[in-house]
């Protein structure tokens, strides 16, 4: 296949454009080759003609910053979840579900996070020269200030340092020949017999037109890489898996690497790792220096790779009853409360709840002693931001990414490896999430009040509440510094009332002014009762709203980092349940898809239960009833078999 074979468009995809290079049939099996720093799809050439004249569809992007793609100025637009949302995007615009993944250097931290975050996507993965490293390691403190990297990586000095960096080599002790040289004026090395002088061309006509800055800005990202992926912590690879090093990597001679790489550990977070070769001789930019072999070593992978499927494993059902209990549990960094009902552990099946706004733990109680009486181990965290959680003070602390995260550390630290899960409200949205980013965590769902909500890439979440309600709808209220302070002109215990029973819908919903100038007098309902108000308001009391506002904060923040889940569908077996009064219910559209639409979405949805004259805070207000449905649900899985194990790393 000649050169002149490769292809080349521009793709809209994620809300940039993304300059791709193409090689190969489109109705072949594709392979998505992802680069590194400093580099472009240009360093796939060699391996883009091997496997296209094999009958592959090669597709190389310019990742997000570099080449003919997109360069967003803002530095936090280059975490994982950007570049991942940019490759699933892509994949979306192409109308390719599935794919073989190859990635060099940081493009193979991509690749691995695209292996975390969405295993569906990705037939099987050849990574080179960066192993997979688990993402609470991956953290950096010395990220380069705006500009200061820039001064050494000049777009003038672009053929320069190309040239430095893709001769470098390991010296004699150990370190690069670029760090072992006293003297940095001197004249750049001789070009290797696999490097050209057309190659450097095209490289530094690139990077003297873009600069090097997108690609810096990755590694300003990798701390908040590492705090968005506490999800993922103790996460593994599925994907079948095969990694490339060349001995003279220095990649290969980090710290503890080797150790890692051939004594287990890499093994034991990539269970479907195939094959580890170590290339004799050969430095960092293998693809380039070890062209024909590295190409030979992929071909010969791709061809046998089949997709693997986990088995689901269900745990016995044991009875037994407890009192609930209290707790403060370490978890993600920080102090989580958790009440605790029913056996404290063995092998009883355990619940965990999840409250919505504005709710505690306290919101399960009645499901807490229905289950505890059944043998259910009952788990009832407050929330981060809420009740005796830690509430962190910076809104951006409080995305989608950090609360899963905590619920994930909280059943690490409580040594539960799968469990049943109920949510409500924002509980509900949590729980979602927990399903679609780790459904090896989850058992089975039961979901309230709030439906699965989709990604919509061409709508932002604020767009569409401030199109359909107005700037005074609470959702958009909420964005407003300072706004939890308005709750401090209430009496608490009447707010508390009147928003656990308000019944109105749309701009009216849940509007502080509104509630503020009602005077009508309120008759609790017989499921509400003057301890239940006293409880809830003295907490809030104390801790303030500020934790829960700051969730609806960062709703157009979890739109813009949960673009890799774009079309992901929550394969955990779920029954969803709602009140025919329930705000949630009524709002544009969502009865038309809870009927259809939901059912794509989450394909093993079982049942959906709509209760009539039920509003919103329905496992309160049908106790009873939401008990047992939940209940009858969940114990069918209790069939016995192995309970999973929690890996111990």
């Amino acid at each position: 296949m000649a050169a002149a074979a490769i292809r080349h468009r521009t793709v809209e995809a994620n809300g940039i454009a993304i300059h791709v290079a193409e090689a190969g049939g489109e109705g072949s099996p594709a392979v998505l080759f992802l680069h590194g720093f400093p580099e472009l799809w240009y360093s796939w050439r060699h391996q883009m003609e091997h496997l296209a004249a094999r009958g592959f569809r090669c597709l190389a992007p310019d990742l997000r910053g570099y080449g003919d793609t997109a360069a967003p100025p803002a530095i936090e637009s280059y975490t994982a979840f950007h570049i991942v949302g940019d490759l699933v995007a892509l994949l979306d615009a192409l109308g390719l579900a599935k794919v073989f993944v190859v990635g060099h250097d940081w493009g193979a931290i991509i690749a691995w996070y695209l292996c975390l975050f969405r295993p569906e996507r990705v037939t099987a993965l050849v990574n080179t020269s960066v192993a997979f490293m688990r993402p609470v390691f991956i953290r950096s403190g010395a990220a380069a200030e705006p500009g200061v990297a820039e001064k050494d990586l000049a777009p003038a000095n672009a053929r320069h340092v190309l040239r430095r960096v893709l001769c470098d080599r390991l010296s004699t002790d150990g370190k690069s020949k670029q760090e072992s040289s006293d003297d940095s004026s001197s004249a750049p090395p001789p070009l290797p017999d696999w490097l050209t002088e057309a190659d450097i061309d095209y490289f530094a006509a690139a990077f003297e037109r873009t600069g090097f800055t997108g690609g810096i800005n990755f590694y300003r990202n990798m701390d908040r890489n590492w705090e968005l992926t506490a999800p993922w912590a103790d996460a593994k690879v599925v994907v079948p898996t095969k990694f490339i090093v060349g001995d003279g990597d220095l990649t290969y001679h980090y710290a503890g690497i080797q150790d890692y790489i051939h004594k287990g550990g890499f093994k034991a977070d990539v269970p479907l790792l195939e094959d580890v070769v170590v290339i004799p001789g050969a430095g960092h930019f293998i693809q380039q220096e070890k062209a024909q072999e590295v190409s030979d070593l992929i071909y010969d992978f791709l061809v046998k790779a089949q997709h693997a499927t986990a088995p689901q494993r269900r745990s016995g059902e044991t009875m037994a009853a407890a009192a609930v209990r209290h707790r403060t549990v370490e978890a993600n960094g920080i102090a989580m409360h958790v009440a605790e009902a029913g056996p404290a552990g063995g092998d009883a099946p355990a619940v965990l709840f999840v409250h919505g706004f504005p709710e505690l733990w306290y919101s399960w109680r009645h499901q807490m002693r229905h289950l505890a009486a059944r043998g259910y181990r009952c788990v009832a965290p407050d929330l981060r931001g809420y009740g005796g959680t830690t509430a962190p003070p910076d809104p951006a602390s409080y995305t989608i990414f950090h609360l899963v995260g905590d619920l994930v550390a909280l059943l690490d630290a409580l040594e539960l490896p799968q469990v049943f899960v109920v949510g409500h409200d924002w509980g509900a949205i949590v729980s979602w999430n927990l399903c679609l980013m780790r459904p090896d965590r989850v058992r089975a769902l039961v979901n309230l009040s709030v439906a699965f909500m989709p990604r919509r890439p061409a709508v932002k979440p604020l767009d569409y509440f401030r199109h359909a309600y107005g700037d005074d709808y609470y959702v958009c209220r909420f964005q407003e510094p300072g706004v939890e302070n308005e709750f401090t002109s209430f009496d608490l215990k009447r707010f508390f009332k009147l928003a656990l029973t308000v019944q109105t819908t749309g701009s009216s919903a849940m509007s502080l002014k509104k509630m503020r100038a009602s005077n009508k007098e309120i008759t609790l309902p017989p499921w509400l009762s003057e301890e239940d108000i006293s409880y809830l308001a003295s907490v809030y009391a104390k801790t303030g709203f500020a934790g829960g506002i700051n969730y609806y904060r960062c709703l157009d923040l979890n739109w813009e980092l949960m673009a890799p889940w774009t079309g992901a569908k929550v394969l955990v077996p779920t029954k969803f349940i709602v009140g025919d009064g329930d705000l949630s219910y009524n709002l544009p559209g969502v009865k038309s898809y809870i009927q259809g639409g939901l059912k794509k979405d989450v394909p093993m949805l079982e049942e959906v239960v709509v209760i009539k004259g039920a509003g919103h805070f329905i496992q309160q207000e049908r106790a009873e009833e939401i008990s047992d449905h939940i209940y009858n649900y969940i114990k069918k899985f209790n069939t016995g078999g192995p309970t999973p194990t929690l890996s111990k790393l």
